[in-house]
């Protein structure tokens, strides 16, 4: 993962935009504006997975999708892209190059693609969730 390659040296500036105003406490409290944030059998049936040195340096760039990754509630997700700092220009805090996004993006997407009509329609709204998160300001509760 190329992003990992990069030093940490100013880690603590990194994803700060949202960490500051969302943390663990109200995370939930954050992730109920996401229609079907609490489902967790909508996390896709496979992710790439990354060697455990990088897992530490991601955990700490991305930490949203880490906890996506470990709890697979869609709405860690969500709060991943609305507190992702993209006035950062450092790769490393950016949640789109990370191979977790595309997967999720498309297993989403071939779930619209197949034919069970109701799986369709939820990985619809979770589309459409990722949307909203990316025209949210952290935080924001509408």
């Amino acid at each position: 993962m190329a992003q990992s390659k990069i030093l940490d040296s100013n880690i603590n500036q990194r994803s700060q935009v949202g960490r500051e105003i969302i943390n663990e406490k109200n995370a939930t409290s954050f992730m109920r504006k996401y229609e079907l944030f609490d489902r967790a059998d909508l996390f896709p049936k496979e992710i790439r997975t990354m060697e455990i040195k990088e897992w530490e340096s991601f955990a700490r760039q991305n930490p949203y999708l880490a906890k996506f990754l470990n709890k697979k509630l869609p709405g860690y997700f969500f709060l991943a892209l609305e507190t992702w700092n993209s006035l950062d220009d450092s790769a490393a805090s950016n949640p789109l190059v990370e191979t977790i996004f595309a997967d999720t993006i498309i297993y989403w997407r071939n779930l619209i693609l197949n034919n069970d009509e109701k799986m369709s329609a939820e990985a619809s709204i979770l589309l459409k969730n990722v949307g909203l998160a990316l025209a949210s300001v952290p935080g924001d509760d509408k």
